[in-house]
């Protein structure tokens, strides 16, 4: 953590005056190669071809992406909603810069918004898991040590169960490649893992013995205590249709899902065209987008702001209102 920490700061603070000088190419970063935040950048990069090149670094991480495009190291990434809000308030991974990352936010603009992926609560068909009632005195996988997703998950719990982690069940952290195994070998009861919507590598869990997904209780959705889960910056909540997974033993279902906001994040200074440009060339490729991955189908016009704390870029803008898009209101920039 702590390196990480040093990282953050050196990354502030020998490039905070850095602004890339380029109008052609363009330095973008993106997640894991396998999501879609890294595939959201790279088809930005083929859809604007004409205009600009693009050069994609993927596997990043996306709390010190979001850094580099507010100190314009770089042009544009995938930040995760959630990230940006932290930023804003210097806290979780911006904790140590304090004011200096509450400072460098003021500098983020966005596109728009996607979904990055889905919280899959994933069980064996006999481990005799069929509610989330059945979580209680479970070893559930949470999520990494490090990061926002565990945050997700126990707070996803709470609202649904009003259990809490390590008291009413027990709340497992491991690195990912590490709980993938452990999963398999048996080792936790409940596996809350990310992915996008019917991602190979979640349908691979039931090659040997086929799994149940839960999804979110009817009974849940519209209580105060869901309606606030929802109001945190970067969740959101999306459609698993049924048939997504082969492999599950519920696929008969269409299942409600807990969901993670990500955006395109670009600096303010970057140019209304270039702004304009990459807005309009995603969203005038959207059914190439949509048959390309599956996950990416909830991104539409209409739900291109949703969980969106950072303001719009005034190229991005100038677009939508072109196509007839209303902007909601405090997504316009105060400078």
């Amino acid at each position: 953590m702590k390196k990480f920490i040093a990282i953050l700061a050196g990354v502030f603070f020998t490039l905070i005056f850095t602004m890339p000088t380029s109008a052609e190419t363009l330095k973008a970063e993106g997640g894991s190669a396998a999501g879609l935040s890294a595939l959201v950048p790279q088809l930005l990069s083929k859809y604007a071809a004409d205009q600009h090149e693009i050069r994609v670094n993927v596997d990043q991480t996306l709390t010190r992406s979001a850094l580099k495009v507010a100190t314009g190291a770089i042009d544009l990434a995938s930040t995760p909603a959630g990230a940006f809000a932290r930023m804003e308030k210097g806290v979780g991974p911006y904790k140590q810069l304090g004011e200096e990352a509450i400072e460098a936010s003021k500098n983020v603009r966005s596109l728009f918004a996607f979904l990055g992926g889905h919280v899959h609560v994933i069980t064996a068909e006999d481990s005799g898991i069929t509610t989330w009632d059945d979580l209680r005195d479970k070893r559930v996988f949470v999520g990494p040590p490090a990061g926002s997703f565990s945050a997700q998950t126990i707070g996803l719990i709470r609202t649904i169960t009003g259990m809490e982690a390590n008291e009413d069940y027990e709340a497992i952290k491991l690195a990912w490649g590490a709980a993938n195994q452990a999963f398999e070998d048996g080792k936790f009861d409940v596996f809350m893992r990310s992915g996008t919507m019917g991602s190979a590598a979640v349908d691979q869990f039931g090659s040997a013995k086929k799994f149940r997904i839960l999804g979110i209780p009817e009974d849940t959705i519209g209580t105060p205590a869901w309606e606030k889960y929802l109001s945190t910056p970067g969740y959101a909540a999306d459609l698993l249709p049924a048939g997504t997974y082969s492999n599950q033993v519920n696929n008969d279902q269409d299942l409600l899902a807990s969901a993670y906001v990500m955006f395109v994040s670009v600096h303010k200074d970057m140019s209304d065209d270039i702004a304009y440009e990459l807005t309009k060339a995603m969203f005038e490729n959207l059914d190439d987008a949509h048959s390309v991955n599956a996950g990416l189908t909830p991104l539409t016009l209409e739900n291109a702001f949703v969980s969106l704390g950072a303001p719009l870029h005034p190229g991005a803008i100038r677009y939508y209102e072109e196509v007839g898009v209303a902007i909601p209101e405090g997504l316009h920039a105060s400078q």
